[in-house]
């Protein structure tokens, strides 16, 4: 059954084996000279205390193989749901050969079981090893960018795109066995994929643990280190102030500012501070941050304050954990209805 199970599979192995060996190829190639070029320029810009052009400048010239890296990685799940999961059992009702199979001494169950198991093995694997090529290759720019939340980031690195994997080729196999034609598994797979990653991505994982909620008082040191301030056009309008978070921190929202009552305070509030800040030539902009801490002192003794909601940077490894567990048992659910199915299907 094993030997069958390959069989019918080693031409898409056997390309995806060698499509997987040109893009190793790459990443090694590429990631090599962009360790290279991170260690020399951060030993350069270190000795002159001038990092912060030399290394954006780093991430600009590697944007675009950056971009194509992730863009594979998160575009293999659904292309192993397509082409592997999809046709599993649906090529065989379309065409009519499962009734051999089924007429031999291998049962249903066993036949449906090495299937599954041989195929969702080289599914993960497949997703194993790119994700792993991709968060090599992409460690500097992570350093540098010092935010692993981002959606392409936290969906193409570390062990989620396993769980993605998994549960695309399951969900192929399901639709493929429902449908019982192959083009159009293929195509429902393809779009039930998108929908889920989408809501989970945009929707759920925010959610997967409880958000922390920190009180930033405005003043003279946090307003140092703010990255905007934006006050409304009307001076009923709010006031916006982007303060630091935690390091690393994910945020989810942030409030404006506001007074002891936990009031978003009218523009109106902050023009005296802000004419002295402007009568006294302080620099206002994100590159020139530090001009905001004379604004900070002066608003000081109002007493203000913002709150930010976010998950911590200590969050990353059991987020992404819980999500791959979330995906995982999605995909163990899939396999059960097809075992439950498959049992019921007219030879």
């Amino acid at each position: 059954m094993i030997w069958l199970t390959w069989r019918q599979v080693r031409t898409q192995t056997l390309l995806t084996a060698a499509l997987l060996a040109v893009f190793a190829v790459y990443l090694l190639i590429t990631g090599t000279q962009l360790r290279h070029s991170y260690t020399s320029d951060l030993a350069s810009c270190q000795a002159q205390n001038s990092c912060f052009g030399l290394l954006n400048q780093l991430q600009d010239d590697y944007n675009g193989p950056q971009y194509l890296a992730e863009f594979v990685v998160m575009a293999a799940p659904a292309l192993i749901g397509i082409f592997w999961g999809a046709p599993l059992i649906a090529g065989e009702l379309e065409h009519g050969t499962h009734s051999m199979a089924w007429n031999q001494s291998v049962t249903r169950t066993r036949w449906l079981a090495v299937k599954l198991a041989a195929t969702a093995l080289a599914a993960v694997i497949t997703a194993g090893i790119l994700s792993l090529l991709i968060t090599w290759w992409a460690s500097p720019l992570d350093t540098i960018y010092g935010n692993r939340w981002g959606t392409r980031t936290f969906n193409a690195r570390d062990i989620t795109p396993l769980g993605y994997a998994v549960f695309a080729f399951s969900l192929g196999v399901v639709l493929g066995l429902l449908i019982r034609r192959t083009l159009p598994a293929m195509a429902a797979t393809l779009a039930v994929f998108v929908v889920v990653q989408v809501l989970v991505t945009a929707g759920l994982r925010a959610h997967l643990m409880p958000p922390t909620t920190a009180t930033v008082a405005i003043n003279q040191t946090t307003m140092t280190q703010a990255i905007r301030f934006d006050r409304a056009e009307a001076e009923s309008g709010p006031v916006r102030i982007d303060l630091p978070a935690p390091a690393g921190a994910w945020i989810l929202s942030e409030t404006p500012a506001l007074n002891r009552a936990g009031t978003a305070i009218p523009t109106s509030q902050v023009l005296t501070c802000w004419s002295q800040m402007l009568g006294q030539g302080a620099p206002v902009g994100k590159s020139q941050s530090p001009g905001f801490g004379s604004l900070g002192a002066c608003l000081a003794p109002q007493d203000l304050h913002v709150d930010i909601n976010y998950q911590a940077a200590g969050r990353y490894w059991p987020m992404q954990w819980i999500e791959t567990a979330l995906y995982s048992a999605l995909a163990a659910l899939l396999a059960g209805a097809c075992f439950w199915r498959i049992r019921r299907l007219r030879g």
